[in-house]
């Protein structure tokens, strides 16, 4: 009898089974970072929304062109799926508001360095329903570990969403600011591990994570591969304490 895999019509997103030592089992995979929403929207299922932690070079807060027309996650997985390939900015950057909207997220930590055009910059969201999110930013995890709100976002949420984008370890050239340069690794190993116990306390509640790579933004196809694979020997190997995927 065939069993039903709803990641599977989930085109261009790889689901890997992680069984590391602390941390989410299901971890998806793909390009374009707005393919999160369907991901997020099949691991929250039909339960609580999740609190989002996501590390980016960019803060994807730009507000969705019609938050109205956003599927509610209860319209199903495919509602959801086509309105982010076909509807949602094909920049990339108005996909965390959207699952606002959608009932997927309930508040957000956004760990960036740059806001795209059009970025919300206040410290909350009301959605269409008039529920209000709550939203930290911050630059690096250094800072947001500074921030005392933060332990209080995560000590409340019982259903977390980590999600990576590849861009968040790499820089723009000074000499050449349309170069991007992958960060080493000992580079990612500091930015993201600058204190166990904040991860210690946020992976036992973390239902998934979602790592996009847009090559694009990481210098290239090869020098993208080489960063995921770089990305990924600190995250899974030494973070989550499972085997490279």
């Amino acid at each position: 009898m065939r069993t039903e895999q709803p990641h599977l019509k989930l085109a261009g997103v790889t689901r890997l089974d992680v069984r590391g030592k602390r941390g989410p089992l299901d971890v998806f995979v793909f390009d374009p970072h707005r393919l999160a929403l369907p991901c997020w929207t099949l691991a929250v299922g039909d339960g609580a929304p999740a609190l989002l932690v996501t590390l980016d070079r960019h803060f994807d807060l730009v507000p969705p062109a019609n938050p109205r027309a956003v599927p509610a996650r209860d319209a199903g997985l495919r509602a959801v799926d086509e309105h982010t390939r076909w509807e949602l900015d094909d920049r990339n950057v108005d996909h965390i508001l959207a699952a606002m909207e959608a009932g997927v997220i309930s508040d957000v930590i956004a760990v960036a360095r740059s806001h795209p055009g059009g970025a919300h910059h206040g410290d909350g969201w009301v959605d269409r329903n008039g529920e209000a999110h709550q939203i930290l930013t911050a630059p690096t995890l250094d800072a947001l570990l500074a921030d005392p709100d933060t332990e209080a976002l995560i000590q409340n949420a019982r259903r977390i969403i980590l999600d990576m984008d590849l861009d968040c370890f790499t820089s723009l050239s000074d000499a050449d600011p349309t170069e991007v340069l992958p960060w080493p690794t000992d580079v990612i190993r500091g930015f993201l591990m600058p204190e166990d116990a904040w991860w210690n306390t946020l992976l036992p509640r973390c239902i998934a994570m979602t790592m996009a790579c847009e090559p694009v933004h990481c210098g290239g196809m090869v020098r993208g591969n080489r960063l995921f694979e770089d990305v990924a020997r600190v995250v899974f190997m030494e973070l989550l304490g499972a085997s490279l995927p």
